[in-house]
């Protein structure tokens, strides 16, 4: 008989040591605060703590512009920060980790509970700059518990506690509501108690028929490579753009021209002066370079030349007046704002080839992916978004 015991624990045993780590790992309920804001006390935002390692999901850090995109198989995911990345695999027993440049770090592998990555907190902070601190939450705050917060900075004025105080009334509320009975409500049957109607849910916000088109310009400011294998990436989400270049840009990179092209994208024309010579000359340009002819073309301080030369000569001009992306808030808030939500609407996106633009984009990818945009290239039979300014409207 104590044999027979001693051999079915002996299984169990070997059964549980076979158990992937991320079906044992359960979220651990932490206060986290990003900078000096808390975020909502959910599975969605608690860390896990595995040994000595605390992993974070991979949504937290985008409230500090470090972006994750997973990969289809959900077997990695890479993370942005400006021009950095880094690698993480999630298969079990894989810890190789890889960098920009290709170097391997011996990092513990990212961990996924269904299609929700979490990385290591530690290592993610020192690769792009970051830091980090558990905080124990004062029990002037929660006297019924020791609890303890997660704050991740990167750049702050005031320390953890100070930062906790500032949110005390939040992270008690978040409390109360996780950990404490909730009261008791009569039901339908209780004498002189009407029923209790359930509020509706909100519907989800559907933006599937609201189209979004993304252009290039300034194609040789260097940041135009990375910009392409960030769409690289995206492939799979069919996000192509259109790349507008000048006569400068051709000479600057001609294969980089003929990249753009080859991948899918398309290419337009970028007119200084908006003259139907210029866009002869940069045409053949192009044509020599990438053997591409276009008909579609963009300006910026040329704008109303280039529109009568379209105008007069069958070209596509594409407006860009209201369609430049802004970077001096450098907010997410700030440039989805941009975002059309009325059914059936288009907006065209034109970003500059720049660091500002390769740092913010996988934000922006990441937004229209989990809101279901519909993102289109431009093309030569594509209608045109054009947006005319208030002077023109009063002139006419």
């Amino acid at each position: 008989m104590k044999k027979r015991i001693f051999f079915l624990m002996l299984i169990v045993i070997m059964l549980a040591a076979l158990i992937p780590v991320d079906t044992q790992a359960a979220v651990t309920p932490y206060f986290v605060l990003v900078n000096e804001t808390k975020l909502p006390f959910t599975d969605e935002t608690m860390p896990l703590v595995i040994g000595n390692n605390i992993f974070v999901p991979v949504s937290v850090l985008a409230e500090l512009e470090v972006w994750g995109v997973g990969s289809d198989e959900l077997e990695h995911v890479r993370l942005y920060r400006g021009n950095r990345y880094i690698d993480f695999h999630t298969r079990p027993g894989q810890t190789r980790t890889v960098n920009q440049d290709g170097a391997r770090l011996p990092w513990p592998a990212a961990r996924r509970i269904g299609r929700r990555f979490y990385v290591p907190l530690r290592q993610v902070c020192e690769f792009f700059g970051l830091s980090y601190e558990v905080i124990s939450v004062s029990r002037d705050i929660i006297p019924e518990r020791q609890m303890h917060a997660l704050r991740i900075f990167s750049d702050s004025a005031i320390n953890g506690p100070t930062a906790v105080g500032m949110n005390r009334n939040a992270i008690r509320e978040s409390f109360l509501e996780h950990f404490m009975p909730a009261p008791y409500l009569p039901g339908p049957g209780d004498p002189q108690v009407s029923p209790l109607t359930p509020e509706e849910p909100l519907p989800t916000p559907d933006f599937s028929d609201v189209t979004i088109h993304l252009s290039f310009f300034d194609v040789s400011a260097g940041s135009a490579g990375w910009i392409l294998d960030l769409l690289d990436i995206q492939a799979a989400s069919g996000f192509l753009a259109c790349f507008f270049v000048s006569a400068a840009d051709i000479f600057e990179d001609p294969g980089l021209i003929r990249r753009i092209s080859g991948t899918g994208h398309t290419i337009g024309i970028w007119l200084s002066e908006g003259t139907f010579e210029e866009y002869l000359e940069i045409s053949a340009l192009l044509f020599e370079a990438a053997k591409v002819r276009t008909v579609i073309v963009s300006a910026e301080e040329a704008s109303e030349i280039a529109r009568e030369t379209a105008e007069n000569h069958g070209l596509v001009f594409w407006e860009s007046v209201e369609s430049f992306v802004d970077y001096s808030d450098g907010s997410m808030a700030a440039i989805t704002a941009m975002f059309p939500r009325e059914s059936g609407a288009r907006k065209n996106l034109m970003f500059s080839c720049s660091e500002d633009a390769a740092a913010i984009l996988p934000g922006i990818y990441s937004y229209l992916r989990a809101n279901e945009f519909t993102v289109e290239r431009i093309t030569e039979t594509t209608e045109p978004v054009q947006i005319m300014d208030l002077e023109l409207l009063m002139r006419n």
